[in-house]
């Protein structure tokens, strides 16, 4: 029998991560605790899953959506329908290690293809439940929760093909379902060789679907665009119609309506095809270049400078803050070291010194000239050259760093990651004010980095880790988090870059849209879905 802990696991089930003793020292250091603190496990989900709420649709219903689907593809077991209740933030996590789960969904279906969505949503509509789009179960705003129980609709297990690629256009069509080693094995392996440029951190345990609804961003994004900036059109299915945008490079036709679909979290339809551009894979002329600043402030002038410059992107472009430079030295155990006692011999000393990462891509000439371009703005801004290898350590962990959070919260820690798109000019008092809210909190870490750039400003990536208060988990990290989206939101950033919005960030949306602004939007809903099934229960601000 499943275990909640089966549930909110991250990843592979055979990748067990552990604290090693890097770790374990910087947690006695920064966080306050002892051997105890560290040895004791807490609230480990070990109870296996048992659901109070059953399943409410009738057997009339039931029968209904087999007819449709097929019966292997309509569960109501419990370890099914507990498994799609969530996403996997650290409020998802807190409530399944306390066996909370209030409002699974009632069913979970597996649709086959777009006709079998067409006549669930037609179902659904005539019965008034709810549908809720369900992909690589990766969300952390609350965007994949069903509070009104209903329909939670899994694109992954038949819908979740490469249908074309088109080699001429540079583009290729695919289903919603595929998760992103699958679809960049396709596009790597047909014909000349190509990429879809997208990798989130989520990128082994996410779908296009996903990052489509979400308007994700991924790690090299800075170089390709997020992933509205890669969709060239898309097929939607909603309760009034089916949708096709068309994949013109470019047309003034009014509003572009992939925008407006795209970041819509399905509460305007389900996507079931989307084509987008691929570019030729070149991973031989990939460059891979670093540098140490002496403060935060060089690192983002010279970030602000090359995004500025005209000369063409890097790809991969990070710049991590002095808490986080230090506890990246600290974990790959250079603290101290002969070269680490060589650079604070040079002036690059902790706290106050800041590593920067980039790569850049494509054609060998246009990488050399970047690469040339960047040393050039880096080395005016006082910076030391390291070389290729802090990006090649870098990209060995980028996925697999994700693991950690389980053993963290096994000891009874809070962490969990907020992200804000900033103007350049705003953007280092946002990153002060954030930084000391969260370092009000007794024994918390907070680390922060600049994960993606732009010619205006760039998106900030905070990461806390703090003690819970033990009995009151849930409301100590609600209470913690909206603290730190207020403080985001006084400093003029944006209450997401690129995670999406869900039921969790939707309060603030009122505010930063404004009411005309959401006006349109719940315009647009209640034409698509005039019903209210898709997704309900407040996600992007929407009805509740």
């Amino acid at each position: 029998m499943k275990t909640y802990r089966d549930i909110f696991r991250w990843g592979d089930p055979a990748h067990d991560e552990v604290l090693d003793t890097h770790i374990i020292k910087l947690l006695k250091e920064y966080l306050n605790l002892g051997e105890q603190d560290i040895s004791e496990k807490y609230l480990t989900g070990s109870d296996p899953v048992q659901l109070k709420k059953k399943c409410r649709l009738s057997a009339s219903f039931l029968n209904s959506l087999i007819k449709i689907a097929g019966e292997k593809n309509v569960a109501i077991e419990d370890t099914e329908r507990a498994s799609h209740a969530y996403g996997k933030s650290c409020h998802d996590i807190l409530r399944l290690k306390l066996g909370i789960i209030n409002n699974p969904p009632d069913a979970v279906v597996y649709p086959r293809n777009e006709n079998d969505i067409v006549k669930i949503l037609q179902l659904c509509r005539k019965n008034k439940t709810a549908v809720t789009p369900f992909g690589g179960h990766s969300s952390v705003t609350g965007g994949v929760e069903t509070p009104r129980g209903g329909i939670s609709l899994d694109l992954t297990r038949h819908m979740n093909k490469v249908i074309e690629v088109n080699e001429t256009n540079s583009s290729a069509t695919i289903q919603p379902g595929i998760y992103g080693p699958a679809l960049e094995k396709d596009l790597n392996e047909y014909g000349k060789g190509y990429t879809c440029g997208h990798f989130p951190q989520s990128f082994e345990y996410s779908t296009l679907g996903g990052w489509i609804a979400a308007r994700s961003a991924g790690q090299a994004s800075t170089g390709y665009g997020k992933i509205e900036d890669i969709v060239l059109s898309l097929r939607m299915v909603t309760p009034s119609g089916i949708i096709q945008t068309k994949a013109f490079p470019r047309a003034a036709m009014g509003p572009d309506l992939n925008q407006i679909l795209i970041g819509s979290e399905g509460t305007y339809g389900i996507i079931t095809e989307a084509c987008i551009k691929i570019r030729k894979n070149m991973p031989e002329n990939t460059r891979m270049i670093s540098f140490l600043f002496k403060d935060f402030e060089s690192g983002l002038k010279t970030m602000k400078e090359v995004m500025q410059g005209r000369f063409g992107f890097p790809f991969v472009f990070r710049l991590t803050d002095p808490e986080e430079t230090d506890i990246s030295f600290k974990l790959k155990g250079m603290n101290n070291t002969l070269a680490d006692r060589f650079l604070k011999m040079l002036g690059y000393k902790s706290p106050g010194r800041c590593l920067f990462l980039a790569t850049v891509e494509g054609d060998k000439s246009y990488v050399n000239s970047i690469v040339k371009n960047i040393k050039k703005t880096a080395a005016k801004n006082r910076s030391l050259g390291l070389g290729a290898g802090p990006v090649r350590k870098w990209f060995k962990q980028r996925y697999s760093s994700a693991y950690l959070r389980d053993p963290l919260m096994d000891i009874g820690l809070i962490t969990d990651t907020l992200e804000t798109a900033v103007t350049w000019e705003n953007l280092p008092a946002l990153w002060y004010a954030v930084r000391e809210y969260i370092k009000k909190r007794p024994d918390s870490i907070c680390m922060s980095h600049i994960s993606h750039a732009y010619e205006n400003g760039a998106n900030l990536y905070f990461t806390f880790i703090s003690p819970v208060k033990k009995g009151k988990e849930i409301n100590d990290y609600k209470k913690f988090q909206k603290g730190i989206i207020d403080t985001i939101v006084k400093n003029k950033g944006s209450i997401s870059h690129h995670h999406g919005i869900g039921k969790d960030f939707a309060p603030w949306m009122e505010n930063l849209i404004e009411p005309p602004g959401m006006g349109i939007m719940r315009s647009v809903k209640e034409y698509l879905d005039p019903g209210d099934i898709l997704n309900p229960g407040g996600t992007l601000g929407l009805k509740k």
